[in-house]
Order: structure tokens, then C-alpha cells, then sequence
């Protein structure tokens, strides 16, 4: 039945497609970067933009860059450790990340680790609230993120360098050139972190130990411009990391954990003016070794290696009339060594269409579908429908849709265990959202409901290990806010930023919050700018949180309140300007955990460098 319903809309778009006459000629805008793809592709939902101006000025993890900046709760297993999102209350496998337009969740669990990323090679990142299967596929359902890189033909030289030194022997090198002429344009990044990770935990008289860690990563993209209508880019990136595993006692057995990936993507855009092909090929590579008696040669790991194929046609059927058609292919192999995860491979085909459509300048509906086929699983039929209405001051969005989880490799293929007939995790969503703009003011509220089926949970058997089971129910409703205020007069620049973030997890069979989900999280950020100086104190606030089913007392964690601060001073030497950045982070010396145990680092400080030219 779903197939048939889904042969129904696709026919219903081409006719629209085939039998529709224009009145006057409809230009598309200049090449569409993603950024500008996730917006409009998403009129009934919202989105939120980090640029590069606050990646740039930004120090420490990508987890602590979310964590200030959105309202994603993360979990992490102490500073720098692996680290797991919490978005509107989902789990980590529920929240999918997108590079330059390609899922790059891990084929093996699922999930990304976002102290294993390094955000400072991006121009924008978007994050993307809400449901997205329909246009992302497996994992939006929480939510997407997006790490898009931009290039830019007829630009002059741009070259940034940043260097970084603070508390715990905490070292970075950041370094960033852009150019672009009229038929090429290139980007070429690189960057390095290290730290001894050995804060002091407050109030133990003991330091962390094998906390210990060091990542670099490089990435080029380059563009050519073949003529008006064709253009192809091309996109590398490598990552590699060593990260030792805090004990909790000293006498512990050390551990530690290499990951490194390498990702390659080519992309072909065919443009007219009512018509934008986009056609992507693309490979990515993931491995990850673990080393579990330190300081011997004792260890085991993984890896997987996907080939991935997409092609997205955007068209301008009328002024107010636009259709958006995706085909995807995916196969992945993937095997573990010491470990119990056999050489499998797993293939995946979806068809997918989102079409929009103008009333009047102001209202407007969205409705898109989608239908995947995979070789192990049967996919559920996927919809989203959506409306939208503008005015100067106030834009209103409504989204509904149904979204999906695939197993990873580890719930199908390792033993004992893995079962290969797992459902997809499947979810229903509606969503609200309220933006209003007055002058220097923005405010943004959204309200949500979610309900999730067949939730994947590895539960212990009679026999002794653990197997994989679609267990769980969840129902989740909250409330994301987001203000903004400017103001600026003379040499004086103020801004404020706040974000908010209500989720209330329900299991459905024990009632109770789910783990490692806090009922609030509060960020609020003032920024004041005189000539060359200016400051910014932020305040994070974090809920209490469950860390047992039972949402047992005795085990539930504090909430917190951590300060920052952040001063930054421009210098101008013989015309050679750049900055110098001195950060002060958990200012108040505040003792917080996020995992049982698991103390997280006192006041620590770091200054940091910027030099553009």
C-alpha cells in the first residue's frame, strides 16, 4: 500500500511538472550553496545559522560550541571523551550530521562523537531542529546538523592562522586560505589540538588521569567553472585522533582510542534558470582501533567503508510553484578485527520529493515523501507536510512528519547479538514555530511532540551476553526559545543572546524522564564592544539528570551553573592588525559532573591569537 501511495505523489509532481506553463520567464538565484539548500528546502521549519565570524572566535571542543550555542544537551565521559548528543530528547543515533550535504553518522554505531570533530574547518554550520528524513534520511529525527564548507570564485587571497595556549598544557594551530578567481576557487584548512587533560578534580585532592589527547585534521575543496550552466567541485577531508580514557581510579587499567576517517566528495551542478541539478559521488572512510591493557599492544576495532551516490533536481515549475526530486545509493562494508563484528555490507536505494507551493507572498505550503529499499530491513513510507506564513514582523511555521532510524552495523551484524530482523526505529512529529522580529529584537519559540517506536536497545539474554531488541517507546514534548537584541550607538556595541530548551522524555512503558535527558538547559551570553575591546560573559545552566531508568534520587546528578568569560583586544601594529583572545572558562570554580564520577575541569584559562591577512 505505502509503495502505491508514494507511485501516486511522484505521478501527481510529474504532471505538474509536465503539463505546467509559466507565464514569464523564472531565473534561479546564484549557485546554491547548502546553506541556502537547508533553508529553502525547509520553509516549514526552523533553522539556525552559526557563521564563520562565531566559529572563528569560538576555543575549546565542538561539544562545547553546541552546548553554548544551542540548546543540544551532550553527554560526555569527562573533558575531551567521547561525547553524545541529547537533541529534543532524543539519543545520539536520533541526531544526524551532515558534511558538505552527505550523512557522515558512524556506519558501525550509528552516532557521531562530537569531541572527534573538528569544527573549525567549516564556514557555516546549520543546525536544523525537528524531523528530516524525508531530505536526510536515517537519524534525523531529533534533528540535523550540517558542516557545510563554502567556496567563492572571484576572491581575493584570504589567509587566517590561529594559535592557542591554556590551562593543562592545552595547545592548538588553526589555519585557513581561500581564493577564487573566475573559473577556480580553493579552500585549504588544516589543524592540530592537544592537552594533558590532567585538571584538578575539586574537592578529591587527585588530578585527571590518562585523560590525555591530540587530533589534527586537513581538508581542500576546489571548484571549477566549466561554463554558465556547469560547475564541479570537489571536496577532501582527513581526520585522525588518539585519545587515552579517563580513569575513575587510579589503579584502573589504562585504555585508549585512535579514530580517523577520510571522506572525499564530488559534486556536479547543472544549472538554467528554472532548473539546478546537483549530482554527488562520494566516499567515506571510518576506522577506529581500541587498546584495552595500556601499556601493551593489546586491541581490537573496526571499520567501514561507504560508497554514496545522490542526485537532487530543483525546480521552478511556476513563479510559486517549486519540486525537488532525490535518488540515493548507498553500500557500505564494514568488519571488526578481535572483536565480534563480521565482514557484512549493507545497501540502501531511496527515491524522495519535496515540493512547495505559494498561495500568496505570504503563505505557502511544503509536502514531501520518500521510499528506501534495504537489503537486511524493510523501511517504513516516510511523509512530511508542512505550511508557512510571512509577514514583516512575525513568520509562522507548522511541520508534520514521520522519520526513521536504520540499525547500525553492530545491531544487525555482530555476535552474539546483532539480529537481522530489527525494525527501524520510526517516529511521528509535529511542530510549531513562532519567529518575531522587531527592529534589533528576534525572538524564536518552538513547540514540539514527538512519539518514537521500536526503539533499538541491547538488553541482557538468560544465557549470558547481550542482544539487540526493538524494546522501546518514547513520547517527548518540549519547548525550544531563542532571543536575540542589538544595539549599537557610537563606539558602543551591545548584543544579547539567550537560548532555552524544555524537553520532557517519556518512556512509555515506565514513565519515567529518559537518562542523561535534563528537563532544562539555559544559555544566556552579553556582549559589549567599545572601539577595539569588547567582553563577553556567558552563563550555562543544566538540570538535574537521571541516570538510571528508574529516575532513581540517589543516582541523579545535580543540576549546574557554569560561567565564561570572554575578552577580546585588536592591535594594530604598523598597519598589521590582529587579535588577541583571553578566555576564562568555569570562572566561578564550580564543581558539576555530566556522567557518574566523572568530574568535569574547575576555572582553567586560555589565550588565543587570530591573525587574518
Amino acid at each position: 500500500m505505502s509503495k502505491k501511495i508514494f507511485h501516486s505523489v511522484v505521478l501527481c509532481f510529474l504532471g505538474l511538472v509536465v503539463f505546467a506553463q509559466p507565464q514569464q520567464p523564472i531565473e534561479l538565484e546564484e549557485l546554491i550553496i547548502e546553506q541556502n539548500k537547508i533553508s529553502n528546502r525547509s520553509k516549514s521549519q526552523h533553522t539556525l545559522i552559526l557563521n564563520d565570524s562565531l566559529i572563528d572566535n569560538a576555543l575549546g571542543t565542538f561539544t562545547d560550541f553546541l552546548q553554548k550555542n544551542t540548546t543540544i544537551y551532550f553527554k560526555e565521559n569527562g573533558y575531551g571523551m567521547v561525547s553524545s548528543p541529547a537533541f529534543r530528547g532524543t539519543t545520539a543515533q536520533q541526531t544526524s550530521v551532515l558534511w558538505n550535504g552527505i550523512k557522515t553518522n558512524s556506519a558501525l554505531l550509528g552516532q557521531t562523537d562530537f569531541n572527534s570533530t573538528s569544527y573549525k574547518s567549516y564556514d557555516n554550520i546549520v543546525v536544523k531542529p525537528g524531523g528530516g528524513s524525508v531530505l536526510y534520511g536515517s537519524s534525523a529525527i531529533g534533528g540535523t546538523i550540517h558542516l557545510n564548507n563554502q567556496l567563492q570564485f572571484n576572491k581575493e587571497t584570504e589567509n587566517e592562522i590561529q594559535l592557542n595556549y591554556g590551562s593543562f598544557n592545552t595547545q592548538g594551530i588553526h589555519y585557513k586560505i581561500s581564493t577564487g578567481c573566475e573559473k577556480f576557487a580553493v579552500n585549504a584548512h588544516f589543524g592540530y589540538n592537544k592537552s594533558d587533560n590532567d585538571y584538578e578534580w575539586i574537592g578529591k585532592n587527585r588530578k585527571n588521569i590518562n585523560g590525555q589527547f591530540y587530533n589534527t585534521d586537513f581538508g581542500v575543496e576546489l571548484a571549477y567553472k566549466i561554463n554558465s550552466k556547469n560547475t564541479v567541485e570537489f571536496y577532501s577531508s582527513s581526520y585522525n585522533d588518539d585519545r587515552h580514557f579517563a580513569l575513575l581510579t587510579p589503579y584502573q587499567t589504562k585504555t585508549k582510542y585512535q579514530n580517523n576517517y577520510n571522506r572525499n566528495l564530488l559534486k556536479w551542478y547543472y544549472k538554467t534558470n528554472r532548473f539546478l541539478n546537483t549530482f554527488y559521488a562520494a566516499s567515506v572512510k571510518e576506522a577506529y582501533t581500541y587498546f584495552d591493557q595500556l601499556p601493551t599492544d593489546s586491541k581490537s576495532g573496526g571499520k567501514a567503508n561507504t560508497l554514496y551516490f545522490k542526485n537532487e533536481s530543483f525546480y521552478n515549475v511556476l513563479q510559486n510553484f517549486k519540486l525537488s526530486g532525490f535518488l540515493e545509493y548507498q553500500k557500505t562494508a564494514g568488519e571488526g578485527y578481535n572483536s565480534g563484528l563480521l565482514f557484512s555490507t549493507q545497501e540502501i536505494f531511496a527515491v524522495s520529493v519535496l515540493g512547495n507551493y505559494d498561495f500568496t507572498k505570504r503563505f505557502g505550503i511544503e509536502v514531501g515523501a520518500k521510499n528506501e529499499l534495504a537489503k537486511d530491513y524493510e523501511n517504513p513510507f516516510l511523509f512530511s507536510a508542512g505550511l508557512y506564513y510571512n509577514t514583516d514582523l512575525y513568520q509562522l511555521k507548522i511541520n508534520s512528519s514521520k522519520n526513521y532510524r536504520i540499525p547500525t552495523f553492530n545491531d544487525l551484524y555482530w555476535q552474539p547479538g546483532g539480529k537481522l530482523n530489527l525494525k527501524p526505529e520510526s517516529s511521528y512529529q509535529f511542530d510549531i514555530n513562532h519567529n518575531f522580529k522587531y527592529k534589533s529584537v528576534t525572538l524564536n519559540i518552538s513547540t514540539y511532540y514527538t512519539s518514537i517506536t521500536d526503539m533499538i536497545r541491547w538488553i541482557p539474554t538468560e544465557t549470558g551476553f547481550w542482544e539487540a531488541n526493538n524494546v522501546d517507546a518514547v513520547t517527548i514534548y518540549g519547548a525550544d526559545m531563542f532571543l536575540n537584541l542589538k544595539k549599537q550607538w557610537n563606539n558602543h556595541s551591545v548584543q544579547f543572546n539567550s537560548n532555552y530548551g524544555y524537553t520532557k522524555s517519556i518512556d512509555k512503558k515506565t514513565k519515567k524522564q529518559l537518562i542523561y535527558t535534563p528537563l532544562h538547559k539555559f544559555n544566556v551570553q552579553l556582549f559589549y564592544g567599545f572601539k577595539n575591546f569588547s567582553i563577553a560573559p556567558s552563563f550555562l545552566y543544566v538540570d538535574e539528570i537521571f541516570t538510571t531508568a528508574s529516575n532513581d534520587n540517589a543516582s541523579t546528578l545535580a543540576g549546574y551553573g557554569i560561567i565564561d568569560v570572554d575578552i577580546q583586544q585588536k592591535i594594530n601594529i604598523k598597519n598589521n592588525p590582529f587579535f588577541i583572545n583571553l578566555k576564562i572558562k568555569n570562572a566561578a570554580n564550580t564543581v558539576y559532573t555530566n556522567m557518574p564520577e566523572r568530574i568535569m575541569p574547575g576555572r582553567n584559562y586560555h589565550i588565543q591569537i587570530i591573525k587574518k591577512f
